[in-house]
């Protein structure tokens, strides 16, 4: 948690070269399946047309991401850092308005969907199983139904339009990490304290 400390978004957006922009963020390996190319057609769209998209990472669905940006004449509104350092992205995260977690294959648990949370960030995800375990929707998050068409693009409008209810979410967001404490430290607590329990039922077992 001191690592991923919240800052002040409009600190972050001057360092950054965004300042006065509403910053729709998302950090990691940008894959087709993300689907990220909807952030692209939406500052393209009257809903999205306040918004600066901020990719911080690299990866397959990149370039297909810039192709489509300049077809829909919002290669301004974009950028695409690279790869960063990973200490850096803090930095970067904090000056999100929105931070995306446009998709998520049913078993993972995002990790960037922590780092969110954890820097206080207004987090957009996908209504499914494994995202509700740690999102609660308008709670500590804004959930989205994945099998809708415009789901996505509505649920970001929707905070793009309420300044209070991300500065709520973000608020609540790094609670949820505090109070429940989901920190690597507590995930090798959860680790020992289970095995030390097997060894023990072990040692129980009778000898034959």
């Amino acid at each position: 948690l001191n690592r991923f400390v919240p800052g002040d978004p409009d600190a972050a957006k001057r360092e950054l070269g965004l300042e006065g922009r509403l910053v729709l963020g998302f950090a990691g390996f940008a894959r087709d399946w993300h689907g990220l190319d909807r952030v692209v057609r939406l500052l393209a769209s009257p809903a999205g047309s306040n918004g600066h998209f901020l990719l911080v990472g690299d990866g397959p669905a990149v370039d297909g991401i810039r192709r489509l940006a300049a077809e829909l004449g919002v290669t301004d509104r974009i950028t695409i850092t690279g790869i960063v350092d990973r200490d850096e992205i803090p930095r970067y995260v904090n000056g999100f308005d929105i931070a995306l977690q446009p998709d998520v294959v049913d078993y993972a648990s995002p990790l960037k969907m922590f780092e969110y949370l954890a820097l206080g960030r207004a987090v957009v995800a996908p209504d499914k199983p494994n995202i509700r375990e740690i999102i609660n929707h308008g709670e500590n998050g804004y959930l989205f139904d994945p099998d809708s068409p415009d789901g996505f693009a509505e649920a970001v409008s929707s905070l793009c339009q309420n300044s209070e209810l991300r500065e709520h979410l973000g608020k609540t967001a790094r609670e949820t990490i505090v109070m429940r404490d989901l920190t690597w430290s507590n995930n090798a607590a959860r680790v020992v304290e289970t095995f030390e329990a097997l060894v023990q039922q072990v040692d129980r077992i009778p000898a034959t």
